[in-house]
C-alpha cells in the first residue's frame, strides 16, 4: 500500500487537434498570399527577369511570339487606350496649355541629366578599371529623353498629375529624336541621323492613335467606360504590361550574351540605381522648391510628374539610336547594357515610391516636402477664441492646374473649437500636422490659441462642416 501510494498519475499527451493546425495553416498562407499581392510588381519584375534569362528566345526580338510586335506594340497600346479612356479631355487641353511646366521637365531631361551623367561617364574613363564601353554606354542612357510608358503609369498611380506626364512623353521623345544625337556628338564624338520616320511612326501608332480612340470611345459610350472603370482595374493592367516590356528588354538581352567580368558591371549597377535615386531628388527638390513652385505654379500631383518624367530614360529611342551609331562595333551589347540596367533600376525602384507618394499627395498642402508644420507667421493681436488659419497656397482643379481664385492667408474670425487640454502654456500655439487631403483642396486648418491653462487646437473643415481635435 506505501508503494501504491508513493506512485503519481502522468496524464498522456494530448495530441493537437487537426482543426487547430488547419486554422493555423491557413494564417500562414493567408499571410503570404497577402504579401504576395501587395508586391505582386515588384515579384513579377524579378520573375520577368528570370524568366528572360531561362528562356530568352520566347520574348525576344523575333522570337517565339514575335514579341517585336505583340509586346513592343501591343503593351504600349493597350496602356495608353487605357490613359484614352480615363483621361478627361478638357483636363488634357488644359495641360497642353502649360508650357512653362513642360519646358521645367523637358530641361531636367535632356540637359541637367545628361550633363551629370557625362561627368560621371568621365570619372570612368580616367579608372583603369572601368571598361571604356560601359562608359560610353553610360553616356548614351543618360542623353535619352523621358520613358514612353512607365512615367504615365507610376505618376497616376502616385496620385500624380497624369495629364502632365502622358503629354511630356510624347514631347519629350518629339524633341529626343533632334537633341540626343546632338549630345552624343559633343560628348563622343559620335556622329549619326537617328531614325526619326521610325520612331515617329512607332509613336503615332502606340501612344497617339490608342490616346484619341479612347477618348473618342469615352465621348461616345460614357457609361460604358465608367461601369468598366468601376469592374476593372486600369492602374494593374498598366502594371502587368509594364512586366511585358521589361520581360522583353531582358529576353534580347540575354539573347545577345554579353560577356563582362564581375568587376566592371557591378559597380555600373550600383552607379546607375544611385544615380536614378539622386536625379529622383533632384526633380522633387527643385519642383518643391518655393522660388520655383511660385513661378511654375506647382502643386504636388505636378511635383510627381516632374519627378517620373524627369528621372526616367526611354529604351523605345535607346536601342534604335544605338544601333545606328555602333551597329558595326563588335561591343554594342555592351554599350547598350547601361541603358539596360538603368531601365531595369527606373521600374523596380519606382515602384517602390508609389505608395510613398500617394501617401504625400493626399497629405496637408504646405509645400516644402516634407513638410512637418504649418508657417504661421505673424500672430498679431490674437486672443482667446481667435484662430489664426494658414490655408493652402492655392486650389487646384481636377486637372492638377491652378485655379484663378485667390485664398486668403488669414483670417481671425472666431470659429466653435474642440477644446483638448494640452501642456503648453497660456498663449502658446499649438501647431499640428493635417493628414488627410482636405487642405490640400484649399480648405481652411484653424489653429486656436490662448486658453486659461491649456491650448486648443482645432481644424475646421469648410466645405464638410466636420471639426476634429488633438492634443
Amino acid at each position: 500500500m506505501g508503494e501504491a501510494s508513493g506512485l503519481q498519475t502522468v496524464a498522456a499527451p494530448v495530441a493537437e487537434a487537426p482543426t487547430a493546425r488547419n486554422s493555423r495553416l491557413k494564417t500562414y498562407l493567408k499571410l503570404v498570399w497577402d504579401l504576395i499581392c501587395e508586391h505582386w510588381f515588384i515579384l513579377g519584375l524579378c520573375f520577368a527577369i528570370g524568366f528572360a534569362a531561362a528562356v530568352p528566345n520566347f520574348g525576344r526580338k523575333g522570337g517565339w511570339i514575335a514579341a517585336q510586335w505583340t509586346i513592343k506594340y501591343g503593351a504600349v497600346i493597350i496602356i495608353f487606350l487605357l490613359s484614352g479612356l480615363s483621361l478627361k479631355t478638357r483636363a488634357l487641353f488644359t495641360v497642353m496649355a502649360r508650357l512653362h511646366v513642360h519646358l521645367f521637365i523637358q530641361f531636367i531631361c535632356l540637359v541637367l541629366t545628361p550633363a551629370i551623367g557625362y561627368g560621371f561617364a568621365r570619372a570612368m574613363m580616367e579608372s583603369s578599371t572601368m571598361n571604356r564601353d560601359l562608359a560610353n554606354g553610360l553616356v548614351v542612357a543618360m542623353t535619352m529623353p523621358t520613358t514612353i510608358s512607365t512615367n504615365v503609369v507610376f505618376t497616376k498611380q502616385s496620385g500624380g498629375n497624369e495629364p502632365v506626364a502622358l503629354v511630356n512623353a510624347v514631347l519629350g521623345n518629339i524633341i529626343g529624336i533632334f537633341v540626343s544625337p546632338a549630345w552624343l556628338y559633343l560628348y563622343l564624338g559620335k556622329s549619326g541621323q537617328a531614325p526619326y520616320a521610325d520612331v515617329i511612326k512607332q509613336m503615332a501608332i502606340t501612344i497617339i492613335a490608342p490616346l484619341i480612340v479612347g477618348q473618342i470611345v469615352q465621348y461616345i459610350f460614357p457609361n460604358p467606360v465608367k461601369k468598366a472603370q468601376e469592374k476593372v482595374n486600369f492602374g494593374k493592367i498598366g502594371n502587368l504590361m509594364i512586366i511585358l516590356l521589361v520581360w522583353n528588354t531582358f529576353c534580347d538581352t540575354f539573347h545577345r550574351k554579353i560577356h563582362l567580368e564581375a568587376k566592371s558591371w557591378v559597380p555600373m549597377l550600383f552607379l546607375e540605381i544611385g544615380l536614378f535615386l539622386l536625379f529622383s531628388a533632384m526633380c522633387l527638390t527643385l519642383a518643391t522648391f518655393v522660388p520655383f513652385k511660385r513661378v511654375f505654379g506647382f502643386d504636388k500631383p505636378d511635383a510627381v510628374a516632374v519627378l517620373m518624367c524627369g528621372s526616367t530614360k526611354t529604351l523605345a529611342l535607346g536601342m534604335p539610336l544605338i544601333t545606328v551609331l555602333y551597329g558595326k562595333h563588335s561591343s554594342i551589347g555592351v554599350i547598350s547594357l547601361p541603358l539596360i540596367i538603368y531601365h531595369a533600376s527606373q521600374c523596380l525602384i519606382g515602384s517602390l515610391y508609389i505608395k510613398q507618394l500617394k501617401k504625400w499627395v493626399d497629405g496637408p498642402q504646405p509645400g516644402a516636402w516634407p513638410a512637418s508644420s504649418w508657417h504661421t507667421g505673424d500672430l498679431g493681436d490674437t486672443g482667446p477664441g481667435k484662430v489664426v488659419r494658414n490655408e493652402g497656397n492655392r486650389n487646384s482643379d481636377s486637372s492638377g492646374s491652378p485655379s484663378s481664385s485667390p485664398v486668403p492667408l488669414r483670417s481671425t474670425e472666431p470659429i466653435a473649437p474642440v477644446a483638448v487640454d494640452t501642456p503648453q502654456a497660456t498663449g502658446s500655439l499649438v501647431r499640428r500636422e493635417l493628414a488627410g487631403s482636405d487642405v490640400e483642396r484649399g480648405e481652411s486648418a484653424a489653429l486656436v490659441v490662448g486658453g486659461d491653462s491649456a491650448s486648443r487646437a482645432s481644424v475646421s473643415r469648410g466645405s464638410v462642416g466636420s471639426k476634429r481635435g488633438t492634443a
